[in-house]
């Protein structure tokens, strides 16, 4: 009963003072963040012919906190959690629910001042950190579709079971991970073997990255990932990927590209590679105004079959910040995506229903402590 207690009143100093840092000595840190977000999207609604991506409410609570305890020396045990709850249109559709809470980030470990950090756990892939550069937009929802470096997508972003280095060295930051094949499932699961699936967040991946960050705001990276796929008749996933981005707190401006390998496979067997591009630009004024656009591609080559543009938009977004905690929003999507594609990104090639993507918008208002 105390520990909740002490965990109420440490939300609550947090949320009032809108500070993270709750608890300090000379051993201990720990951090508290959140996140209040409420926003809608507006468009053209499936008619059957013709609809918007994203249309209708998006609303979200996150919350998370980081803990980090002196060993000795310089070294430190740390560890993360960030769990996001969604938000639905009445009460009856947020009763608790395995669909309206995400667990984002969940990990722990040992940093070293000098030589990095160790972690395990749901974290951020080293590719991960790369596509970051370009996941900007300013409402949630869009961005981070073109590379398809995605949450759950063969280590490359949040991904679980995952085993991690990071460090930094001068300006250089060295990025590398393996995340363990899960199987279809868990120990403690009911499944049986003949039932487990091969999907893209339970294969077995490892990857690498490495960046150059100079102390002006620009920066240069590379990286590159494999999912070791078991299916024989299907090869493993490969990834690589190089950007830069600028970013002087004033203008702030990335791009990013990559390249996949037998990324993605239809449900006759043939193999996708995809070619994807994301970039960004904006500027902040000294006012709290600020301006925003985006630009996502990824361009799916089928073994066999026609190219498409899987993803193919940009965004205009502008902002305007009141403090440091609370921001409205407004973003507009123009959408170029080729008619008989998946509504989904990662989807194979070709769909039962045959959509013109019309464009769509997002506006909202988003409270930080």
């Amino acid at each position: 009963m105390k520990q909740l207690t002490v965990v109420a009143i440490a939300v609550l100093v947090a949320t009032q003072a809108n500070a993270t840092e709750v608890y300090k000595n000379e051993k201990v840190t720990l951090d508290l963040n959140g996140r209040a977000y409420a926003g809608q999207f507006l468009g053209t609604k499936d008619n059957g012919t013709e609809k918007s991506e994203k249309y209708g409410s998006n609303n979200y609570i996150r919350i998370g906190a980081k803990g980090e305890t002196v060993i000795t020396g310089t070294q430190k045990a740390i560890g993360a959690y960030e769990a996001q709850f969604k938000s639905q249109s009445t009460e009856t559709d947020v009763k608790e629910s395995s669909s309206n809470i995400t667990t984002r980030l969940a990990y722990g470990g040992i940093k070293d001042d000098t030589f990095g950090a160790i972690t395990f756990g749901r974290q951020i892939g080293a590719v991960g950190t790369l596509a970051g550069w370009t996941d900007v937009a300013l409402t949630d929802g869009y961005g981070n579709d073109g590379l398809g470096i995605k949450a759950d997508q063969y280590g490359t972003y949040r991904a679980g079971e995952m085993l991690k280095y990071s460090g930094v060295f001068n300006n250089v930051q060295i990025d590398a991970d393996y995340k363990f094949d899960s199987n279809g499932t868990d120990v403690n699961s009911s499944v049986t073997d003949a039932s487990k699936s091969e999907t893209t967040a339970n294969i077995g991946a490892y990857g690498a990255a490495v960046s150059y960050n100079h102390p002006s705001g620009f920066s240069v990276g590379t990286g590159y990932n494999v999912a070791q796929r078991n299916k024989t008749a299907q090869n493993d996933a490969k990834l690589w990927i190089i950007g830069a981005k600028f970013d002087d707190k004033s203008w702030y401006a990335a791009l990013n590209f990559d390249k996949g390998s037998d990324y993605f496979y239809t449900t006759g067997g043939s193999s996708i590679d995809t070619t994807g591009t994301e970039a960004a630009l904006g500027y902040n004024f000294a006012n709290g105004f600020g301006l925003m656009s985006t630009y996502n591609k990824m361009k799916q080559e089928v073994s066999g079959g026609s190219d498409v543009n899987a993803v193919d938009y940009y965004t205009l977004g502008a902002q305007y910040k009141f403090n440091k905690n609370l921001r409205v929003m407004a973003e507009y999507r123009i959408n170029n995506k080729d008619t008989g594609v998946n509504a989904s990104s990662t989807a194979a090639v070709g769909s039962a229903n045959t959509y013109d993507y019309k464009n769509d918008m997002q506006l909202a208002v988003r409270y930080d402590f």
